[in-house]
């Protein structure tokens, strides 16, 4: 399968942003999804990614069933952690999307997501909060257990952590020049850098072909990168071609 899906640019983020808050609101313990970032602000482009915030009635138990919904809605072809975050909040990629179109997903309890909307803080930095979902039907735990089953934890070893840093160093790397901003990373020596280290470790512990992805994530940003030199007078196209 293509790690990258063919799109009019600017709509797959909002298609993707649709298909994921329609399977968690399914969920009757997930009371509140918001988004934040360039998604909530109106300014995303082709190159953005969907950051969701999701409040759950009984987190030790619903965010494991929204992790579940997600993986049901989107193949995953990549996850890892937040640093200091514990699962299943983290970085999702998907297979046939555009790599820049991952979902950073946090899941707290009602009164740590609220305390999140009162302050307009996460994690030091000021963002600006859009109302995806509102939950008006009563919690059920037992329909949400017949809905789905939860997800399993995933267990990366430091290889596969490490190549998730330096993927997201490589996008963002790439995403800054394609904007025609100055990148602080060269981007040759950050996509140097991912590809020998997935070279060591061309597998997924718990399975999935990560030497595939990740090639088509390059060969993406390769092609791209291409068009955007020719076309320098151009808005840069981040979605699939």
């Amino acid at each position: 399968m293509r790690a990258v899906r063919d799109d009019p640019p600017r709509r797959g983020l909002e298609r993707i942003r649709r298909e994921l808050v329609a399977a968690l609101s399914a969920i009757t313990s997930v009371r509140n999804i918001d988004s934040f970032g360039s998604v909530a602000t109106g300014s995303a482009d082709q190159c953005s990614d969907l950051d969701l915030l999701i409040s759950c009635e009984v987190p030790e138990h619903t965010a494991w069933l929204a992790a579940a919904a997600i993986r049901s809605t989107k193949r995953v072809a990549f996850y890892r952690m937040f640093s200091g975050v514990a699962q299943p909040s983290g970085r999702y990629w998907f297979w046939n999307e555009s790599p820049f179109h991952r979902l950073d997903v946090t899941f707290h309890s009602p009164a740590e997501h609220a305390a999140v909307c009162r302050s307009g803080v996460r994690g030091g930095h000021p963002i600006h909060i859009r109302p995806e979902y509102l939950a008006h039907v009563p919690v059920d735990l037992s329909a949400d257990r017949r809905l789905t089953s939860p997800a399993g934890r995933v267990d990366a070893t430091p290889c596969e952590t490490e190549i998730g840093r330096l993927l997201y160093l490589y996008l963002e790397t790439a995403k800054t020049q394609l904007r025609g901003r100055l990148a602080k990373r060269n981007l040759l020596e950050t996509r140097a850098a991912l590809l020998n280290a997935v070279a060591a470790t061309p597998m997924l512990a718990g399975g999935g072909d990560l030497v595939g992805f990740v090639a088509s994530v390059d060969e993406f940003i390769q092609r791209i990168s291409e068009m955007t030199h020719q076309k320098e007078d151009e808005q840069c196209d981040c979605e699939g071609f």
